[in-house]
């Protein structure tokens, strides 16, 4: 086995060892636990600035606090490691307190696509039952708009060390590199919580790598086009646009990724935002783990299986008013029901590998019946997924929106990209 090779900057060795040593003595530990958070945050520096992770140095790393969140996300994300080795993580270590909850800014990683806030938080009351409810992002005065993502709750918590992440349908602009988080917490004793955590960036923020692919992909006489491909330091994102004359619903593409010469594969995002838009609607875009610091002559793209069903076949037709089901499609082989605003699944263990995703509905009179959440159940026999919808006792179209038929599988595409 070859010896594992670490790279270790000392001026950011000493910034983040003068750190620990700050952090340990203001909560006051005990001179054996400053000893030991020195010591391993020297390890912390190796993994977090070298090439490749240690597994099993990495497992020990993520129990620091102040490390779990990045070395989580290094271990689980390939393109995260890529721009952690590159340097372009941003160290914050902001720390504001509010009503007996502190809360640590660690760190950020911000391009034009989107941005990953890494924070820290703990209190001197129990936070077992306490909830991030909201996440607002502000540059300057101005909220920044965007889908955003993030852990509410674990089960049983002492301490919190996690991430938000911001996904911008637009390319943000950085004309104020000054910013601000706002986080709203609600806990069952204390009631709201809001801690205002004001940053800023210090990087030169990394132009999106953009290239025209238009490259249109025939799967079984159904056709779909990569439109482009757009790389930056937080994801690959994949345009593609489905034929509207296509005679089938395309309803998901799986196992899709990215290669690029040396072998280096990069698979799609683990956690988090994962796609944008509505494959339905004929715009989608698939994002992949970041290659971004790589500069490939060409990437070819793979895509494990493209899964359709005959058009206009598609749905499960329901009456919340009789509680009937309607129809269902005839390939369908599952048991549905409807109770109260529920509809059910009953899929059989191992039939499907995916859940359906009833979430698009519409109503008799075309307009979007809204979802109120879900849930999925098991016993020996069958995975049973339940969808509960607004309000309503008229008859309504129920979408699905995965189901295991593939077309086609094992599709690569070479693609320059220079």
């Amino acid at each position: 086995m070859s010896k594992l090779q670490i790279d270790v900057p000392k001026e950011k060795l000493q910034h983040v060892r003068m750190e620990t040593f700050r952090k340990v003595q203001q909560e006051e530990r005990t001179k054996k636990r400053i000893v030991s958070v020195a010591i391993v945050a020297l390890f912390c520096v190796s993994i977090l600035y070298s090439i490749r992770v240690s597994p099993t140095i990495a497992s020990y790393v993520e129990k620091i606090p102040g490390f779990e969140a990045i070395v989580t996300a290094v271990r689980m994300d390939k393109g995260i490691q890529d721009v952690v080795d590159n340097h372009y993580y941003e160290e914050i270590n902001e720390m504001r307190s509010e009503s007996g909850l502190s809360l640590t800014l660690q760190g950020v990683i911000a391009d034009y696509s989107g941005f990953v806030l890494f924070y820290d938080a703990d209190a001197s009351f129990d936070i077992s039952k306490l909830n991030l409810e909201e996440v607002q992002l502000f540059q300057g005065d101005d909220e920044v708009q965007g889908n955003n993502t993030f852990i509410k709750n674990v089960s049983d918590q002492t301490h919190i060390s996690s991430t938000v992440e911001y996904n911008f349908s637009e390319p943000i602009s950085y004309i104020s590199k000054d910013f601000k988080a706002v986080f709203h917490f609600n806990d069952k004793v204390k009631g709201k919580i809001e801690i205002t955590v004001p940053f800023t960036l210090q990087n030169e923020i990394a132009e999106e790598k953009i290239i025209a692919a238009n490259r249109i992909v025939d799967v079984d006489g159904q056709n779909l086009t990569i439109t482009q491909i757009r790389r930056s330091p937080l994801k690959v994102a994949l345009d593609i646009e489905i034929d509207e004359a296509n005679t089938m619903q395309i309803l998901a593409l799986d196992d899709i990724a990215v290669v690029t010469e040396s072998g280096e594969r990069r698979d799609s995002i683990r956690q988090g935002i994962t796609t944008h838009g509505n494959i339905r609607e004929g715009k989608y875009t698939v994002y992949l783990q970041s290659n971004y610091f790589d500069d490939p002559e060409s990437l070819k793209v793979i895509i494990g299986a493209v899964h359709a069903v005959p058009k206009g076949e598609d749905f499960i037709e329901v009456d919340f008013g009789t509680k009937e089901v309607l129809s269902k499609p005839d390939y369908f082989p599952w048991d549905v029901s409807v109770a109260q605003q529920d509809v059910s699944v009953a899929i059989n263990k191992g039939e499907q590998g995916r859940f359906l995703i009833l979430a698009d509905a519409v109503k008799e009179d075309g307009t979007k019946l809204g979802v109120m959440g879900g849930n999925v159940s098991r016993d020996e026999q069958y995975v049973t997924e339940t969808t509960q919808f607004e309000e309503y006792d008229g008859k309504a179209k129920i979408y699905i929106n995965y189901y295991s038929n593939p077309i086609g599988k094992n599709i690569e595409l070479n693609i320059p990209l220079q």
